[in-house]
């Protein structure tokens, strides 16, 4: 009997050990939320700079903003600020160094943009000649030492003035085909739809009667989701529609462009509104030997 009480009072202490003991091993039960990457958005049309993205810090925000006015700023409602301060979202090197990169967008001859979504930061414009773009992107270094990843997608060179008529023409074509029938794809993903196909053909009709034009494919969603998801997601689609146009084998020299929820026709939160929001834009680029 005595054994027996020992062995139970044994088993007892033992328990009670590890019941005092265990909660210091176990990881808190609640982890700390994730942070949102910083986003950023600058598009410089007819003199006017558009900025958007979700930054870290009201810092930040304002080193941006200085320079921006510093830069393009001269007279009132040249600066369009969209850029919003978040506490959700995570510290970036990358954030810093945006106030260095923003003269870049002056040396371009048509509009310019500098998108950003913390993993790539996409270059998209038209400057003069190959030496111009050579400046360009040694001018993007201080993003690219940052660990973004750069995705060209510059055109270099003059449109030669003998062939310069047709643009507007074939631009009015491609806006009109697509103000009728858009170019939709199944939910969250990069596949286009059975009915967007004929869509697809009729453009393709068009860009192969113009084989020497350059298009951009410019991808479109509405504001619902993380930006940096819709940014990727309308990448991807603008690129599904560059791949189909090239295995019916066009030869137009194209790019894609993901401008995610930056650029919305619509304000409008209805259905409508938000279907005219997640689109795709052709516009044409240039016209010549490219």
């Amino acid at each position: 009997m005595m054994r027996a009480a020992i062995l139970a009072a044994g088993a007892v202490a033992l328990t009670l050990l590890a019941f005092l003991c265990l909660p210091r091993h176990l990881p808190p039960s609640v982890a700390s939320p994730s942070l949102t990457p910083a986003s950023f958005h600058a598009q410089l049309e007819q003199g006017t700079l558009i900025l958007r993205g979700s930054l870290p810090t009201e810092t930040s925000k304002a080193a941006i903003l200085q320079r921006a006015k510093e830069l393009y700023g001269a007279k009132p409602g040249r600066i369009v600020d969209e850029l919003a301060v978040d506490t959700g979202v995570g510290p970036a090197a990358w954030v810093d160094n945006i106030p260095k990169a923003l003269p870049i967008l002056g040396h371009m001859t048509a509009r310019g943009s500098i998108i950003i979504d913390g993993r790539s930061v996409v270059l998209s414009g038209q400057v003069d000649s190959a030496r111009a773009k050579a400046t360009l992107l040694r001018d993007i270094a201080p993003l690219t030492q940052t660990g973004l990843t750069l995705e060209d997608h510059v055109l270099a060179g003059q449109v030669p003035v003998k062939t310069q008529a047709p643009a507007p023409s074939l631009q009015k074509k491609l806006n009109e085909v697509l103000s009728h029938a858009s170019i939709e794809f199944d939910s969250n993903t990069a596949t286009i739809t059975p009915r967007s196909r004929a869509t697809l053909d009729q453009l393709i009709t068009l860009l192969r009667q113009n084989p020497h034009t350059a298009i951009e494919i410019g991808g479109h969603t509405d504001r619902y989701g993380a930006p940096d998801y819709n940014l990727q997601l309308s990448r991807l689609r603008a690129d599904a529609v560059r791949r189909y146009f090239i295995n019916h084998g066009l030869s137009n020299q194209f790019t894609s462009v993901g401008y995610g929820a930056s650029q919305p026709l619509s304000a409008a939160q209805t259905r409508t509104g938000l279907q005219h929001n997640r689109r795709i834009e052709l516009r044409v680029k240039g016209v010549g030997d490219l």
